[in-house]
């Protein structure tokens, strides 16, 4: 399903990556873009200077939504550092740049040349490093990204190093210069790319964040089933809860180390890598939780459908179950790939180059996807019915977004793929209203005729008596003479919810007529021969139809007398099905 949705997403992705047509060959080429505009407080080394010394002169109250730093920040090349680190890193740079002016050489504005093609402005600071004032990419002047990349080593440099005379205002401390300036000079030495204190930073944080993971988790996990109610969360399982806040106590640690990497002034190399790792951290986080969340939705839902009587929307939550899941995996896999920067154009266009063999391969998929909305759409069967399909006969018990699941009376699981519930026969035996018995009660050939027609009237008796027979459409005749039986057809029809009461039902209707046929003195035949020796009739005997119409009529009055005695002391703790029938299935 995943690869179908590339597949109707890759053409459409393509196409918006192509650019327009130009040049020749064209009615009217495509206007060049404007040049950018560059502001008037970075238009020159002097005017990019100024306002950066001046930020630090302004008062929080005048500057409204902005602080000092955050102004001074703009002065700064901050495209080495991913995007989403500008805004918290940038004010902290600026002040530890200032820190390091500070420390230096008095810094004349009005020398400082005002003209945009000037050239650089460079200040060294001994062998840490050095200071450049240059244009960017743009054609503004900026603080080079080497100067920004460099401020922690040229920082530590002067730390030790007094504030020249002539500075007036010096800028605020930020969390990283005043956590260094606390911290024993022995931990203030660089052991692999960072300072000592730093990895002894990182390693709190990481004792730090995991506490409030587990928090947060906790947190997120008593809130949830306290939401859900006792009603709801016996049929949720606890651990799908837990496995659903987990991931979001992780984002919110994850969340917890970006900020604390602010306060330890890391270099910008290290910045960027342990930027793109916490990213791809609270975006896989996020993903993971969503998917897991899934399952309790499904829960939530499932719960709701045991309530109703409607048995479709049991057939539909495992469905949108498992579409959420393709959707959030399929949105996941962009989501990553675009918090970490990743460039998946290509991957895409390759995706769509390839589209047509993909979709050939699809086919199954596609065959698949189609059945499971045709069994959504049109509902053949629902979940719980008894069916019959291609040979395979069993109550369904899911409805998948590939297959459909039937566990056989042997109980086994049968997997049976959507795309053959296109083209099947389905036959629902669970949608009956009325379950047939037809059967032949076997009598011996000794029987009177009287006898067989009292047996017969007694056992339709029995049937309109009967709370779970239908008594429109039965039949109870002398149906055929067989071998060795005169055998007598039963042909009714059970109103019953379920195959476990059609059998209830089938064996006290079975009983009732055997009690029948005892009173009667019918007896059953079996397969057996006799060999009988007739004389001839005696002289002067009767006729056998002098009499005939009332035995008859006397042999009605005596079977249904008996059923209805047989039937009134059976009915005792039977309760009649509801009106109109329901729809059932076999267990």
């Amino acid at each position: 399903a995943l690869l179908i949705l590339l597949v109707l997403l890759v053409p459409a992705w393509a196409f918006a990556q192509v650019p327009p047509p130009t040049g020749e060959g064209t009615e009217e080429a495509a206007p060049p873009p404007p040049p950018p505009t560059i502001p008037d407080e970075l238009s020159s080394p002097q005017a990019t200077m100024r306002t950066f010394l001046e930020a630090f002169y302004l008062d929080d109250a005048t500057l409204a939504d902005r602080t000092p730093a955050e102004v001074a920040a703009d002065t700064l090349d901050l495209s080495q550092l991913p995007p989403d680190l500008r805004a918290s890193r940038g004010p902290g740079l600026a002040v530890e740049l200032k820190a390091i002016l500070d420390r230096t050489e008095l810094i004349d504005i009005d020398a400082l040349s005002d003209q945009s093609d000037a050239d650089p402005w460079v200040r060294e600071i001994g062998e840490a490093g050095r200071v450049v004032l240059d244009r960017d990419d743009i054609g503004a002047w900026r603080f080079t990204a080497d100067t920004v990349a460099a401020i922690p080593v040229m920082l530590d440099a002067v730390q030790d190093i007094d504030v020249i005379e002539g500075v007036e205002r010096e800028g605020p401390v930020t969390m990283s210069m005043w956590l260094r300036s606390q911290v024993p000079t022995s931990l203030r030495s660089r052991v692999f790319l960072l300072e000592a204190w730093q990895w002894l930073g990182l390693l709190i944080l990481i004792f730090v964040g995991m506490a409030i993971r587990w928090l947060v988790s906790a947190s997120l996990q008593a809130a949830v089933k306290s939401r859900l109610g006792k009603n709801i969360m016996h049929m949720v399982d606890a651990s799908a809860v837990a496995q659903a806040m987990n991931p979001l106590g992780l984002t919110a640690a994850a969340l917890f180390w970006r900020l604390g990497l602010v306060w330890l002034g890391l270099p910008a190399d290290a910045l960027v890598i342990l930027g793109i790792a916490l990213r791809f951290i609270i975006a896989a986080s996020l993903v993971l939780a969503a998917y897991r969340a899934v399952n309790i939705v499904t829960a939530v839902l499932e719960s709701r459908a045991a309530r109703t009587e409607n048995k479709f929307d049991d057939m539909l939550v495992p469905f949108i179950s498992t579409s959420l899941k393709v959707f959030i995996a399929a949105f996941g896999l962009v989501f990553i790939a675009e918090s970490v920067d990743a460039d998946i154009s290509s991957l895409l266009a390759g995706l769509g180059i390839g589209g047509l063999a993909l979709a050939l391969a699809s086919q199954d998929a596609v065959k698949n996807l189609f059945g499971s909305l045709t069994v959504i759409l049109d509902r053949p069967f629902n979940v719980g019915d008894w069916v019959k399909i291609e040979g395979v006969e069993g109550t369904v018990t899911e409805v998948g977004f590939r297959s459909t699941r039937i566990r056989t009376f042997y109980d086994s699981m049968i997997t049976l793929p959507n795309a053959n519930l296109l083209s099947a026969a389905v036959d629902n035996l669970g949608a009956r209203q009325y379950r047939r018995w037809s059967t032949h009660l076997s009598l011996t050939y000794d029987t009177p005729p009287e006898k067989v027609e009292a047996f017969c009237e007694g056992v339709r008796e029995l049937v309109r008596s009967h709370p779970y027979t239908r008594k429109d459409s039965f039949h109870v005749y002398l149906h055929r003479f067989s071998a060795s039986s005169i055998d007598v057809l039963l042909y009714v029809f059970f109103k019953t919810p379920d195959w476990a009461t059609e059998l209830r039902e089938r064996h006290r209707l079975a009983l009732d007529i055997m009690r029948l046929a005892h009173e009667l003195g019918v007896e059953f035949a079996f397969d057996t021969q006799t060999l009988y020796l007739h004389r001839g009739a005696a002289a002067g005997a009767a006729p056998v139809a002098e009499g005939y119409k009332s035995r008859v009529e006397e042999a009605h009055l005596d079977g249904q007398r008996i059923a209805r005695a047989l039937t009134e002391s059976g009915l005792e703790g039977h309760t009649p099905p509801p009106v109109g029938g329901s729809r059932g299935s076999a267990e």
